[in-house]
């Protein structure tokens, strides 16, 4: 590029030395001392700064990750709080772990625990109990006796063994458990003085300044260097976290040369003169040096842009730093708005985190984030509601994508709304497609009742303005970030009798606490009875049927138990559907098709669920009775039924017996009666001699040999064994049930 940018500049700096140079001579060198004054003063302490903060960053650092290490390993907690001594190789394992945090950060010194119970040191070189030479017992003793130490101590001499050389250390003793008042132990870090000492000396190495590091009370604990006789070149600043303080300055020697070569502003006015031209040429130079570099590039993208574009290469240098401008506000435009989403984006991770239970950030850390978020920085006296659009999947099926979002906007901002209305504020996501979250800060001079206003208020308003209703179960109240995830479990539960008790309810997890009390194992039997009734064909089946559903709601069975129940209902069923004639088999495809465990799970109330199960056994039921009537030996089988009703405690009954009376082969009879009643000959007639077994055992004062003579068992043996296989009692202990006692 010509440099005609560098004599325009030159030739319009040329009149301005006529008048202004002899004025500006003397100012010039003025300014010059005090600028750089200034920033030898800045820069020094922005080295200084930056030294403190890393040396406060690696003292953090090991401070946390002790304490971090001293709140998560087990093994040590175990150690600490156990009052039995602990096996060899458990002492063993935790001086290897003290090992690896000694040798993970390069300031780490010893670290070693103090158990109080058994008053004796662990460190990663040994065990020291009560009565042992432990070197370092002086200061263990004194930190016991304070409760550890308020922060990092003055250096000190620090050892183990006598026998070990001193060095100088500075430690930390923090009281274990870290999160406990009580004293059960100590954990004491020493980070070497050397170690620090040669961090600054290669801090320093590309310098050769002056630096000094003092503790609180003014000792030296590092210097390069001799100081400079004057205060102006030196900066000193004073960690908060350790209270040392770092004092930096530029040699000594430096200095004076400035001095003496700043105090030169009395040479002669004629040097001054002949000397200006050569001044204004260099500064000019300079500024220019900017500018050439802007050019140059610009001319190098125009080229670039000219070529791939196949425009005229002369172009306006001007026009073209006026369309860069435009872009480059443009491109700020564009930055500014993906920073607001990117604030949506981080509002819902860290609610997500919160709700969660994995929240990674400190209370001040928060502070600042929310400040950001624009959010409170507290979460004391919050609670957790949970609000679910009802009946899901005719929500769903009822509006179009862009419709739903629409409504739940709508749903959201009423809330909001209302929360503005109370003097409360509320933070909340779409944490299902179904399922609004809200954290509601109540504040301290509210209770959970303004809360249940809220929600009723919620409630009622979409019941009134909308098509659809929403339930809401409200969690418990939390004082602090760790009690949030807790109060949405609460809430989440108590949502769960919304199941049981129906759409555009409010449900407290103060007033629903849902505790299951019954047997679930009697809630099974009862629907294997079921479908046995419906299989037999015995009209009783709608009657156990309801029972079943009756039971549930009053046990208060979770949405999860009652689908135990429905899988088995239908486990049960396929079974015997196995085991049906093939012309029966075909009957039941039908209605199996059409109905599925997961078809009718997709009901949020269990009385939808009833609803669509009944119908589907009633189905099953009907097909049933209509494909016996279609068969000619169904009345045979109801006479066979009725014989051994009359006849079961006959010890002679039998296939035989059935075969000689009805004058059928016994394997015509077995195959009749199993494909009509669905059970085998067998169990039948066992079901009918326990099931007056149980009775008179209940209601009468027989013998136990006689009771099983009346129901067909002439050995007592026998009619014990099988009594106890299908009970699973034996008689005399089943009789005692019933005793007055």
């Amino acid at each position: 590029m010509k440099k005609k940018w560098f004599y325009r500049l030159l030739l319009s700096y040329s009149p301005i030395l006529l008048f202004l140079v002899l004025l500006l001579i003397l100012f010039f060198y003025l300014k010059w001392v005090s600028e750089t004054k200034v920033r030898i003063q800045n820069t020094n302490a922005l080295f200084a700064s930056h030294v403190v903060s890393v040396l406060d960053s690696s003292m953090k650092t090991i401070e946390e990750f002790v304490l971090q290490q001293m709140l998560t390993d087990e093994m040590i907690l175990d150690y600490i709080n156990g009052r039995e001594p602990s096996p060899p190789y458990t002492r063993l394992e935790i001086s290897n772990r003290l090992t690896d945090i000694r040798t993970l950060f390069p300031f780490s010194g010893d670290v070693y625990l103090y158990k109080a119970s058994g008053g004796e040191a662990l460190s990663n070189r040994g065990l020291f109990k009560p009565g042992d030479e432990f070197a370092d017992s002086a200061f263990l003793k004194e930190a016991v006796e304070n409760r550890g130490t308020k922060g990092w101590t003055y250096p000190r001499i620090y050892r183990q063994y006598q026998s070990d050389a001193p060095t100088d250390v500075v430690s930390f003793a923090k009281p274990l458990p870290i999160m406990s008042s009580g004293g059960k132990g100590l954990v004491v870090v020493n980070v070497q003085l050397s170690a620090i000492q040669r961090a600054l000396k290669a801090i320093n190495s590309d310098t050769s300044g002056y630096m000094e590091l003092t503790d609180a009370r003014g000792a030296t604990l590092f210097v390069k260097d001799t100081p400079p006789r004057t205060s102006w070149g030196i900066s000193r600043v004073e960690s908060h976290y350790t209270g040392w303080s770092l004092s930096v300055g530029i040699p000594e020697s430096e200095q004076k040369l400035m001095s003496v070569f700043l105090n030169g502003w009395t040479l002669p006015a004629l040097i001054v003169i002949l000397l200006g031209i050569f001044i204004l040429t260099y500064v000019t130079h300079r500024n220019y040096k900017p500018i050439e570099e802007i050019m140059m590039r610009i001319d190098r993208y125009a080229l670039q842009r000219t070529f791939q574009l196949g425009r005229n290469p002369n172009h306006n240098e001007f026009q073209f730093i006026s369309t860069a401008l435009d872009n480059l506000m443009e491109k700020s435009n564009e930055f500014e708005a993906k920073h607001k989403d990117d604030l949506i984006i981080r509002r819902r991770y860290w609610f997500n985190e919160l709700i969660a239970g994995t929240f990674s950030l400190s209370d001040s850390e928060w502070e600042a984030e929310a400040k950001e978020l624009g959010l409170p920085g507290t979460f004391e006296s919050t609670t957790v509601l949970v609000i679910v659009l009802d009946n899901r999947e005719q929500f769903s099926g009822g509006y179009s994508k862009r419709d739903q979002t629409l409504f739940k906007f709508v749903v959201q901002g009423v809330l909001d709304e209302i929360c503005g209305h109370h003097g409360v504020s509320v933070w909340s996501e779409w944490k299902e497609a179904d399922q609004l979250c809200s954290i509601v800060y109540i504040g301290e001079a509210r209770n959970q009742t303004n809360v249940l206003d809220i929600s009723t208020q919620l409630k009622d308003w979409v019941a009134t303005n909308l098509q659809f209703t929403v339930s809401i179960s409200i969690g418990t109240t939390a004082s602090d970030i760790e009690d949030i995830h807790q109060s949405y479990r609460d809430s989440m539960q108590a949502g769960h009798y919304r199941t049981l008790h129906g759409y555009n309810r409010v449900y407290p997890a103060s007033e629903w606490k849902l505790k299951y009390q019954g047997d679930l194992y009697v809630h099974l039997q009862t629907a294997k009875a079921t479908v046995k009734l419906i299989r037999a064909a015995d009209p009783e089946w709608t009657e156990a049927f309801d029972r079943l559903f009756r039971e549930i709601r009053q046990d208060g069975l979770s949405r999860e138990q009652t689908a135990e129940v429905v899988n088995y209902i239908f486990y049960s069923l396929e079974k015997e559907m196995n085991e049906m004639p093939e012309e029966l088999m075909a009957y039941w495809t039908e209605p199996f098709r059409r109905y599925s465990p997961a078809s009718l799970l997709k009901k949020e109330l269990i009385d939808d669920i009833r609803r669509e199960l009944g119908e589907f056994l009633r189905l099953l039921a009907d097909t049933l009775e209509e494909w016996r009537h279609k068969q000619p030996q169904s009345n045979l089988a109801e006479q066979i039924a009725a014989y051994l009703r009359l006849n079961y405690a006959n010890p002679d009954i039998s296939l035989d017996h059935l075969s000689d009376a009805f004058g059928l082969a016994p394997r015509v009879i077995s195959k009749l009666f199993k494909a009509n009643t669905g059970e085998r000959f067998v169990d039948y007639v066992m079901s009918l001699r326990m099931t007056e077994a149980r009775r008179l055992l209940a209601e009468s004062e027989l013998p136990v040999q006689a009771i099983g003579e009346q129901v067909g068992y002439p050995q007592v043996i026998s009619f014990i064994r099988t009594f106890k296989r299908c009970v699973g009692t034996t008689p005399g202990e089943y009789r005692k049930q019933f005793s007055p006692e």
